[in-house]
């Protein structure tokens, strides 16, 4: 009542009291309601008690430039539609006399002949005479006003009633400021609540008793009913209040946030839920309240648990699971990491840690190309490397690696699972040696040779260099498992591995090819210069000692070598040159090296040489080799003392096949035993031709291993030279320096028996075998034939030495000498100067057939020396 009071106090006496009355009565309406429509009737009572003929309020705008149109009463004023929207919102910048007198808190009451231009243009098209604006204020703010508008000049007004207005404004901008703040309390509650049920947490307010003051937010498993005004023991289920009042003094005592816990036991099964209380003032001022969140945690609860068990359960595995930090770094690891790192317990150490510091340095590759492919794909990945123990050897792990992504959808980190597979890798490693490697010698075999070779050749013609492609093969080395078993021969080939490995440059590779057979292949050559010096080598370390049950044995061997691109374009084609290559160095007295290059006529073989075998096989079967004869001649007398008995093979397609070539061959086809005795019925059949015919001289006949080593062989010779009414005496037995001596025990009976039936023994190719002093004194030897390579040496010094060593050698041992391959007559004066007994070779005759060689017989060669 005292603002009736007061306002009574300015109404001007003319004005009837009820108009006033209603004024204020509007106002007081408009602090409990602040509706449009009763803005609208307030305005309408206020421009009635102001003799108006319409009203409007406007309010202010944030930032002081602008005033908007918030309510109105037309009145008597007809206000067009264009009109209305200009004056929906005022700009202070524009009508600047508004702004300049009400911002003072003045009130602007004004013909509107006398405002501003832009003022006059507003009005104008309303037919308004008259203008009167009044400020709203708070705390001598401008936050709006009251603009009242009059059709005619209003009356003249009285001494009160400016005051009047100006009260009533005050009262009205009270008004209003009071329900713009309950308004926008109001929608900071809805807001509270609507963000707080959004986090389906529960929100509510005690006081310091324990009664509920507010409610934002329910928990479905709560009572649904309104909680405000109830004390928490009746608000809450029992389990939830007693962990309240546990809770609450504590809160109240500091000024930090008390946590509590609660279980709330259902049907369906338990609810978890955890709490916070924060001591906060009461609205009053009076004392403090607690405001207590409460968070529904079950399936987090259950989500930890089912995550406990799976750890749990990976725990009892072998496989380890990792996580990577992004720069590599073990961030979380299972049980079975330490067990993979040779521990027992959990390595609580290895935490932090780069996964490099555990892996073999020679794996960081692998291991670093294996995250750079992850991280960049974002799809798994499985790589195997070694993982260093502390205690022992490494073991080989299978890592499957895939990304762990974070919220922005980058790759953040790492996971992995490890898996011991040691025992698979080394399974794998074996298998992969057993197909890719020879087991013996540890080398290459063809299946890895082939990959091997096929690689650098690619990179020879990317680059326009040469590849140099060896087929080695060792001689006689059937007499080696002969003579001394087949364990024998694998050392022999073992150690042969080692000597030619160690004289190649490491990026070459040396291959077994299959029983005697090596391949060396050169990639990358840099000349064919180097290529003759390698080969060289290669002969030359095949040639160091290998004890053999006591006996030294200095194995030879033949090399034939190709290259690409000059001598072939594939590999199959560079094999095939190479295998052709080395049977010609065998035909020319192995122990040699020749080049695919040098030999003509090896270019035109090829495939042909599966045809030549074919042919000899059907040509021995068939017994169409013929027997040639070549003289050994007396050093003195130039007579034929004897003539040696050798295989000639002349092919229909072919023409004539050397011996070098087709010898070898038989040997390697199995065929040679069948050869020899064809090769010894010819001969001595012609033999017997010749002692009817009167000539006395002896034959002698070449005797392979594989006769040699019958049971039955003398027996059988013995018998077949009876047959043909022939002497034993008749025949000279030629074996090979190596034949003779590899299996001294073996080999000496059965040369004792042949010399004890009356056959001459004769040692061929002396010189390039495996004898010491000590056997061939032992051996029943009539003959030592020195073999022409050294021959070939007489014409230096050292040559011309060695031979008389040889020579003073066997007259010491009491054995006749012969020496091959005598091809001038330098050759035979000198070696007559030696005291040599018998020579042979070109100089003297080459072989020839029977008839001719018949004639030689008769007339001797004495024209010769």
């Amino acid at each position: 009542m005292t603002a009736r009071r007061d306002f009574a106090e300015v109404v001007p006496q003319r004005n009837s009291t009820r108009d006033f009355l209603e004024a204020l009565d509007a106002v007081s309406q408009l602090i409990t309601d602040a509706g449009e429509d009763a803005l609208a009737r307030t305005l309408m009572v206020i421009g009635q008690a102001a003799r108006a003929g319409a009203a409007a309020l406007y309010r202010h705008q944030a930032g002081g430039l602008s005033a908007q149109h918030v309510a109105g009463w037309r009145g008597d004023v007809s206000l067009p539609a264009d009109v209305a929207a200009k004056l929906a919102r005022l700009d202070y910048r524009i009508y600047r006399d508004l702004h300049d007198t009400l911002s003072a808190g003045l009130m602007l009451e004004r013909h509107v002949s006398e405002l501003l231009p832009a003022t006059q243009v507003m009005l104008g098209p309303i037919g308004l005479q008259h203008l009167l604006c009044v400020p709203l204020l708070d705390g001598g703010e401008l936050v709006g006003f009251i603009a009242l508008a009059y059709l005619d000049a209003p009356r003249r007004r009285e001494a009160g009633e400016p005051r009047f207005l100006a009260t009533l404004a005050n009262y009205l901008a009270l008004a209003l400021v009071r329900h713009e703040a309950e308004s926008r309390l109001r929608v900071n509650a809805q807001r509270l609540s609507t963000l707080v049920g959004a986090t389906e947490d529960m929100v509510f307010e005690l006081d310091g008793g324990g009664m509920v003051i507010n409610v934002w937010s329910s928990h479905p498993a709560l009572p649904s009913a309104s909680l405000v005004g109830l004390p928490l023991d009746r608000a809450f289920p029992q389990d939830m209040a007693w962990a309240l009042r546990q809770a609450m003094p504590r809160a109240l005592a500091s000024d930090g946030r008390e946590q509590f816990e609660f279980t709330l036991p259902r049907l369906e099964g338990a609810i978890y839920c955890i709490g916070r209380l924060q001591a906060v003032p009461s609205e009053n001022g009076n004392g403090r309240h607690l405001v207590a969140l409460v968070r529904d945690v079950t399936e987090l609860m259950r989500e930890e648990a089912r995550r406990r068990s799976m750890v749990e359960t990976l725990d009892l595995l072998e496989e380890a699971v990792i996580e990577l930090s992004a720069d590599g770094r073990l961030s979380r690891v299972s049980a079975a990491w330490s067990q993979l790192r040779g521990g027992d317990e959990s390595d609580p150490q290895s935490l932090g840690q780069p996964l490099s510091e555990f892996v073999h340095p020679d794996d960081h590759a692998t291991l670093v190309r294996a995250y750079g492919e992850v991280l960049r794909s974002g799809e798994p990945v499985t790589v195997r490397f070694r993982l260093v123990r502390a205690v022992g050897e490494p073991v080989w792990l299978e890592a499957k690696l895939l990304p762990n992504w974070g919220a922005d959808g980058l790759a953040q980190g790492l996971r992995g699972v490890l898996r011991d597979v040691t025992a698979a890798h080394l399974s794998e490693a074996h298998i992969r040696q057993l197909a890719l490697y020879d087991g013996l010698t540890g080398l290459p075999n063809r299946v890895l040779l082939d990959d091997l070779l096929n690689q650098a050749l690619a990179r020879a013609r990317r680059h326009g260099s040469r590849v140099a492609l060896g087929f080695i093969d060792l001689d006689h080395f059937k007499q080696i498992n002969d003579a001394f078993g087949h364990q024998a021969g694998d050392q022999v080939l073992a150690t042969l591995a080692r000597q030619i490995r160690s004289v190649l440059r490491e990026e070459d590779v040396l291959a077994r090819w299959g029983g005697d057979e090596f391949i060396v292949m050169l990639p990358d050559l840099p000349d064919l210069a180097t290529l003759s010096n390698v080969a060289e080598r290669l002969r030359e370390i095949a040639r160091q000692g290998v004890v053999l049950e006591g006996i030294e044995t200095r194995p030879t061997i033949s090399i034939g070598m190709a290259v690409y691109p000059d001598n072939a374009d594939n590999a199959e084609s560079l094999l095939r040159a190479a295998d052709s290559t080395m049977y010609h160095a065998k035909a020319m007295g192995r122990n040699n090296v020749q080049f695919y290059g040098d030999i003509v006529h090896l270019k035109s073989i090829g495939r042909e040489h599966m045809a030549i075998q074919t042919r000899l096989n059907h040509a021995v079967l068939g017994n169409e080799l013929q027997v040639f004869y070549q003289p050994i001649v007396n050093a003195r007398t130039g007579e034929v003392s004897s003539v040696e008995a050798l295989a000639r093979w002349h092919d229909d397609v072919a023409g004539w096949i050397t011996p070098q070539l087709f010898i070898p061959m038989a040997e390697k086809l199995g065929l040679i035993s069948e050869l020899s005795e064809q090769i010894t019925v010819q001969a001595l059949t012609k033999l017997k031709g010749w002692r009817e015919r009167g000539l006395k001289q002896q034959l002698a006949l070449n005797v392979s291993r594989n006769l040699l080593f019958s049971p039955r062989f003398v027996k059988n010779l013995i018998a077949t030279v009876e047959e043909y009414g022939l002497r034993p005496a008749d025949v000279m037995i030629e074996v090979t320096e190596s034949l003779a001596l590899t299996d001294h025990a073996r080999q000496s009976r059965h040369l004792r028996q042949l010399h004890e039936a009356g056959f001459r023994i004769a040692i061929d190719d002396f010189g390039t075998g495996y004898s010491s002093l000590s056997q061939l004194h032992d051996m029943p030897v009539d003959v030592l034939k020195v073999d022409l390579s050294f021959t070939a040496r007489l014409n230096q010094e050292a040559g011309r030495r060695i031979m008389q060593a040889i020579v003073q050698m066997a007259h010491s041992l009491g054995m006749e000498v012969v020496v091959e391959g005598v091809e001038t007559l330098d050759a035979a004066r000198f070696l007559q100067g030696l005291g040599v007994e018998k020579m042979q070779g070109f100089h003297f005759s080459e072989p020839v057939p029977a008839g001719v060689c018949e004639l030689h017989m008769q007339l001797g060669l004495d024209g010769k020396i």
